[in-house]
């Protein structure tokens, strides 16, 4: 059910940022008489609430969940080939060959830092906020901004190594150049470690809105793709109050948003309308992803065979995460986990037969998918959180019974016939927490991030030609 709709407001943070590393100094000085000046604006509870609201906002965007964050992560990754009339920018994501002229990666570049630069505008003016409003609520929008703050970065330093490094208004002649990937990191640490101490936990905060709990097991993930295993484990423990819900499967559907194992989302609300949903660039005209259409309305893409390969038998899993053809009803599409209640005639499925993608998708609720799909995106669930703490177990030199604890919760939920792994050393450990985050977080944006830890892969996203022309220092 949907309790929380982002919603933004702000006229002079809308237009005050575009690439950040290149923004124009002029465009900030200027002052519109009929408008709220920065230091006019942060009065009320209500302005301040609006300019947390619009940090939120590229994270709904096409070049992020709304169409781009999925592509580059899934396709990069190997989790998805191209089925259909796939764009030549999404190709080249599967091709792993993204030249500096690729749309999408332009998208996520330019969309990422528009979300630091809207949250550097909330913390640098900390001091203009109204010493009327109470120490906690300051501090917990500033929280929600440092949280994105950090999210947004974690995007650029995973895809693009060195980038530049912003976290006040200063202008640059010509913009900024990199900053290393170690200092990158730093800033994100910090901002999660101070969104910890000061967002409330889930319950306590509006629906939708970061929390302590997002932050700490943001703070774990990216410690752990750091390396610093000891430190993911320590910050991890914190995140408590999560359980595993019993169905799997209503973990993408719109119905179960915001439940007991879920630690942040990204929130689409279909019953809003599309508007311009592919022209949407942090306006809040949009309240869709492309998610369910490009997966399986258009079949632009389906699961790669080595993606399917990893499922075991009598992993549910499989039937939550694909559709797939049943033989014994003529060749036709059939979801298998409603007992077939819902089918799809093959013809209707792409250019061959092969499984296609069920999660996060509608299809078991209407006969066709639209461009508009009100379906959240999960960002971080406790699942992840146990594979998380269960690979900084064995990393960190901790106790192999204790890792193999926090797998086989994940395992066991899967399925009742699916047997506790239960090898020992560390390889063969670290081998089995790969392939529990393979099929429980299928199609989630992790894969590419876990190669990286378990495969040492270096390959990193160009930075794209608007840039380079806009930035002259780098």
């Amino acid at each position: 059910m949907k309790k929380y709709k982002i919603i933004f407001m702000l006229a002079f943070i809308t237009g005050a940022f575009g690439l950040i590393a290149s923004c124009n100094e002029s465009d900030l000085e200027k002052t519109n008489p009929n408008q709220l000046s920065p230091e006019t604006f942060f009065q009320t509870s209500t302005q301040l609430a609006a300019a947390a609201n619009s940090v939120y906002a590229y994270l709904q965007d096409t070049g992020n969940y709304g169409r781009y964050q999925f592509y580059i992560n899934d396709n990069v990754s190997g989790e998805n080939y191209a089925a259909g009339n796939l764009e030549a920018d999404k190709v080249q994501m599967i091709n792993r060959d993204v030249d500096e002229a690729n749309n999408g990666n332009n998208q996520y570049w330019q969309q990422n830092y528009q979300g630091i630069g809207r949250a550097n505008f909330l913390i640098a003016n900390e001091a203009n906020i109204s010493s009327d409003l109470s120490s906690s609520e300051v501090q917990g929008r500033l929280g929600e901004a440092r949280f994105l703050r950090g999210f947004y970065y974690f995007n650029i330093v995973t895809k693009y190594g060195e980038a530049p490094l912003q976290t006040d208004l200063e202008f640059i002649p010509g913009g900024r150049s990199k900053s290393s990937v170690e200092a990158i990191y730093d800033n994100i640490v910090t901002d999660l470690q101070f969104a910890a101490a000061n967002l409330p936990a889930k319950g306590a905060q509006e629906v939708g809105r970061a929390t302590s709990g997002a932050a700490w097991g943001l703070l774990g993930k990216v410690l752990l793709q750091r390396g610093d295993a000891a430190g993911a484990k320590s910050a991890l423990a914190n995140v408590t109050g999560y359980t595993l819900i019993d169905d799997y499967r209503e973990n993408f559907t719109a119905e179960n948003e915001h439940n007991d194992e879920s630690l942040f989302e990204v929130n689409y609300d279909e019953s809003t309308g599309g508007g311009d949903s592919w022209n949407q660039n942090g306006l809040g005209n949009s309240e869709t992803t492309f998610r369910a259409m490009e997966y399986s309305g258009w079949y632009n893409v389906k699961p790669s065979q080595a993606l399917l390969d990893e499922y075991e038998d009598g992993d549910t899993r499989f039937a939550a995460n694909f559709y797939s053809i049943d033989d014994s009803n003529n060749g036709t599409m059939t979801n298998t986990y409603n007992n077939g209640t819902q089918t799809f005639v093959s013809g209707g499925i792409g250019p061959d037969d092969n499984p296609s993608w069920r999660k996060y998708q509608n299809l078991d609720n209407r006969g066709s998918e639209t461009t508009d799909s009100g379906i959240n995106a999960r960002v971080l669930r406790y699942a992840d959180v146990l594979l998380m703490k269960a690979e900084a177990e064995i990393r960190s030199g901790g106790t192999e019974s204790v890792a193999l604890g926090f797998l086989n919760e994940v395992r066991a939920r899967a399925s009742v016939s699916l047997p506790p792994v239960s090898v020992s050393g560390t390889q063969a450990i670290l081998d089995a927490i790969e392939h529990e985050r393979m099929v429980e977080l299928a199609g989630e944006q992790s894969r590419w991030l876990d190669l990286k830890r378990f495969h040492n892969d270096t390959y990193l996203l160009p930075i794209p030609n608007i840039e380079l022309q806009a930035n002259t220092n780098l």
